[in-house]
């Protein structure tokens, strides 16, 4: 039975509610740009900039998070958001288009330590649950993608539209408010003479390290660890994948299903909703390298039956499904980088795998409607039945090379403790 420490609750918690709120204003801003401006590219911009700061800046977050108190950076983020949506609010209530996008690109810029220092503080916080916790916060964290633009798109009344940015304020705000207090482990200040693969203060974080050699750097790491690339490959193959599976749904709904933008509203509710059910595959398999090759192959699979089906009803199934198996790959493949690098430069990796999540779903994206132009909706539906089904292949046979950290005492540090032994 599942049991999260109250701390760990809280955590988890903040980061839905700040999730949920800076994805709340995007529908809002590309209404505005396109009824303002009704120029294609623009719009295209504003989309994009939704996902470019995460893709440029999210593995120089997690350096920071190696390098600073997480708990410290997480709350610094989270205040630096509230203001940067404020200003989004004054652009929105002042017509000026510009101030308002950019106070909400500047908001998810600032956000993107947050996640990386949260999946790398989450072994010492949680303790043996860590795993279950991981699952939580990748699917609140993907999950704040769809349910954020969903209530967005709910809010787009004209009597509602001028307060999305407040409520998008006033939920990080929020978020804020429930993680206070919340000591979370701060980052292991590496040193010679730790065992190899041993998280916690002194351990190198690599297999074949002598005890005593300087703490391997994360290049050397990667390069030396089949498990961190091909768990890195697998989360961009599966963003990439939904990237251009999202594009496809709407043509096949047109040509194949109900014809109108009903059975395509339904499709993307599917596929989109259906990842908040991740945490359920959480027993899928015993490890979580043998998580991703099942929930690959059967993501696959479910994709290939969305592919058949003749009529929307009988594709829901299957692309809830699919979307469940997506986000519980990602988990698996995050709590690999978790236990592949020592803490010391677990934010860098997990900042590291956010930018390449994030970067091969905006690739995805781009590219999508050229290729479904160029070969046609079904056949990029079943090319990426075959690529999602083939990450099962791509993690390779090592098993996760450092040990789970010790459960986090509340109000003490990890070299404290260290020390203190």
């Amino acid at each position: 039975m599942l049991r999260l420490d109250w701390a760990t609750r809280r955590v988890l918690v903040a980061h839905a509610l700040a999730s949920v709120g800076m994805s709340l204003p995007w529908p809002l801003l590309l209404v505005l740009v396109w009824t303002q401006t009704e120029d294609p590219l623009l719009l295209g911009v504003t989309a994009a900039l939704r996902m470019l700061p995460g893709v440029l800046l999210s593995w120089a977050g997690g350096r920071l998070a190696d390098r600073r108190a997480r708990d410290r950076l997480v709350m610094a983020t989270l205040l630096g958001r509230v203001l940067a949506l404020g200003v989004a609010g004054a652009g929105v209530l002042t017509d000026r288009l510009w101030l308002a996008v950019a106070g909400c690109t500047v908001a998810v810029a600032v956000a993107t330590p947050a996640y990386p220092a949260l999946a790398a503080a989450l072994p010492g916080l949680a303790g043996r649950e860590y795993r279950a916790a991981t699952d939580r916060l990748v699917t609140v964290e993907a999950g704040g993608f769809v349910v954020g633009p969903a209530l967005g798109g709910l809010a787009l009344a004209p009597a509602t539209r001028p307060w999305v940015p407040a409520a998008s304020a006033l939920l990080v705000a929020l978020a804020a408010a429930v993680i206070a207090g919340v000591r979370m482990p701060a980052p292991s200040l590496a040193r010679p003479g730790g065992a190899p693969g041993d998280p916690r203060p002194g351990g190198t974080g690599g297999r074949g390290a002598d005890p005593g050699s300087p703490p391997v750097g994360l290049r050397a790491t990667l390069r030396g660890s089949v498990a961190l690339r091909g768990s890195l490959a697998v989360m961009a193959l599966v963003n990439l994948v939904f990237g251009l599976v999202a594009v496809a749904l709407v043509p096949i709904a047109d040509q194949r299903w109900a014809g109108d933008a009903h059975a395509f509203g339904l499709a993307s509710a599917a596929l989109g909703f259906g990842g908040l059910g991740a945490p359920l595959l959480g027993r899928l398999a015993p490890t979580v390298v043998r998580r991703v090759r099942r929930g690959a192959a059967l993501g696959g699979l479910m994709l290939l039956v969305t592919a058949a089906a003749p009529q929307v009803r009988l594709a829901l199934l299957p692309l809830a499904a699919a979307g469940a198996l997506a986000i519980s790959v990602e988990g698996a493949a995050t709590g690999i980088l978790q236990d592949g690098v020592g803490d010391h430069l677990r934010a860098s990796v997990l900042g590291l795998g956010d930018s390449v999540m994030l970067g091969a779903a905006l690739v995805g994206s781009l590219v999508g409607p050229l290729l479904v132009g160029l070969a046609g909706p079904v056949p990029v539906l079943l090319g990426s039945a075959l690529a999602f089904g083939s990450g099962a292949v791509l993690v390779g046979r090592s098993r996760p090379v450092a040990a789970p950290a010790p459960r986090h005492a509340a109000g003490t540090r990890w070299l404290d403790r260290t020390r203190a032994r």
